[in-house]
């Protein structure tokens, strides 16, 4: 399927793409995932909205991103790495990152709706 947003998309479990991000001054190659009950299913206007309003802003979201991470953590550069950034069925947008403090446990970035950093046990 092809997104505006997000260029070319397959179907594994919901919708994916990569993309290039940087935080901390380093590249990250991410999973994007948009969240969807089967592949005959597209995106609801709520995650058309969210993909739009990250991509129109991603600088900023990642900078903001950047700094809720500090906040949670003053490591926060070397202690967590981005792995996806998640849009749920309701157009919400969190960035998950694998922890290196905790193996077993990430936090998620969330920036949509409201920005704000979570454990990601408790997001998903």
């Amino acid at each position: 399927m092809m997104n505006q947003y997000f260029g070319e998309l397959t179907y594994s479990i919901g919708w994916k793409t990569t993309r290039d991000i940087q935080l901390f001054g380093k590249n990250h190659s991410i999973t994007v995932k948009i969240q969807v009950d089967d592949a005959e299913t597209g995106l609801s206007p709520a995650q058309e909205d969210a993909c739009r309003a990250y991509i129109e802003h991603e600088a900023e979201n990642l900078k903001c991103m950047e700094q809720l991470m500090l906040d949670f953590s003053a490591n926060a550069a070397s202690r967590f790495s981005p792995r996806r950034l998640l849009f749920n069925y309701f157009g919400g947008c969190a960035l998950l990152c694998d922890d290196e403090s905790d193996l077993d446990e990430g936090i998620a970035v969330c920036i949509l709706p409201e920005k704000r950093v979570e454990y990601q046990s408790d997001y998903l």
